[in-house]
């Protein structure tokens, strides 16, 4: 998918202070006029986001929209069961007779547009994108606003192009439910830093409670011995991690699958081994610049499947996230679902595939 900004810098900052107000707006910033075709939007909140401020951006969004001519409604469900019935009662309000008549917009961090496109994806709905999180990784992947203006924007004007959607099924033992991810999904170190991050209340959010937990998380996560049948193939490699990526980026820069494209029908995996302390003095800087796939401890692969099992006699499976949120344990089968959520993109992206 290009990434593809659209920028109005002569109008930007007075229409991001009417957003800020949730003051009612008729016309695009530079003047670029409200289109004859009026959209129904569901904005599904998570109030936690962005430390508060998701509830604050949905809210302000309602009114832009509506500013906009657009039908648009807030739910905010109190938990991730409650997810689908509330969109589909939004969509009887809505009047929508047809799935293609409304899009489901999530207005939070990853955690939440990940629900959402699970929730898109089964009703047919068309998936927007307004980032409010502290991460945001999935519409940077994604090339999408993270500017609330123009991410409402993009919904009420864009294209509705096809996304592949990855999906993660755990082993029956482990109790975990099935899930889906836009972005990145992983098992070893990243899900033990999310895992740091998430439960440990160390006070920091962002970018700084991430590399605290970044540099906790390699002090003591241990590499896992696991078997790998990637298309069929098997392997065995003791991994500090694993990245299946349907994106490229951890959070918002850190390349970690840079093949990655979310539109292409495959998931590329990047394995990092174990490593050395001399091997991760030259191996971290690398994934920072998203230049590692070239080093000896690092191998990738481009699949439509992966199955990914810790070796018999684990004492502690390693945890696996998906779209920065712990979602489970290995076992896990990791596939992807080709065209499996239809997104709101920028005008002229291409779906990549």
């Amino acid at each position: 998918m290009d990434r593809l900004f659209c920028h109005f810098p002569e109008a930007l900052t007075a229409r991001r202070e009417a957003f800020r107000l949730g003051q009612k707006v008729g016309t695009y910033p530079g003047g670029f006029a409200a289109p004859t075709q009026r959209r129904a939007v569901i904005l599904l909140s998570n109030p936690a986001a962005g430390g508060g401020a998701g509830a604050q951006v949905a809210r302000q969004a309602v009114h832009t929209f509506a500013g906009l001519g657009h039908k648009a409604v807030l739910v905010s469900p109190p938990g991730p069961d409650a997810i689908k019935p509330a969109v589909v009662e939004a969509l009887r309000s809505l009047g929508v007779t047809g799935p293609s008549q409304a899009i489901l917009t999530a207005v939070g961090g990853d955690g939440t547009v990940r629900l959402a496109a699970e929730v898109a994806a089964d009703l047919g709905v068309p998936l927007g994108i307004i980032p409010a999180g502290t991460g945001n990784g999935v519409a940077y992947s994604l090339g999408l606003p993270l500017d609330p203006w123009e991410a409402c924007r993009v919904i009420a004007t864009g294209p509705v192009v096809a996304c592949d959607l990855g999906r993660i099924e755990f082993a029956p033992e482990t109790g975990d439910r099935p899930t889906g991810f836009l972005n990145v999904a992983g098992a070893g170190l990243d899900a033990a830093i999310t895992e740091t991050y998430e439960r440990t209340g160390l006070g920091l959010r962002g970018v700084p409670g991430y590399a605290v937990a970044a540099l906790r998380s390699l002090a003591s996560h241990a590499p896992a011995l696991l078997d790998l049948t990637l298309d069929g193939r098997p392997l065995t490699l003791s991994a500090l991690l694993v990245a299946v990526g349907n994106g490229p980026f951890y959070g918002k820069g850190i390349r970690i699958v840079p093949s990655a494209m979310p539109a292409d029908g495959f998931l590329d995996v990047c394995v990092v081994l174990e490593v050395g302390l001399a091997d991760l003095s030259t191996l971290v800087p690398l994934v920072l610049l998203g230049r590692h796939t070239g080093h000896p401890k690092v191998r990738t692969f481009r699949v439509r499947e992966a199955f990914i099992s810790p070796r018999p006699g684990a004492t502690k499976p390693p945890l696996v996230q998906a779209d920065g949120d712990l979602v489970g344990r290995l076992p896990a089968r990791f596939s992807v679902i080709p065209g499996g959520v239809r997104l709101v993109s920028q005008a002229g992206a291409d779906s990549g595939a």
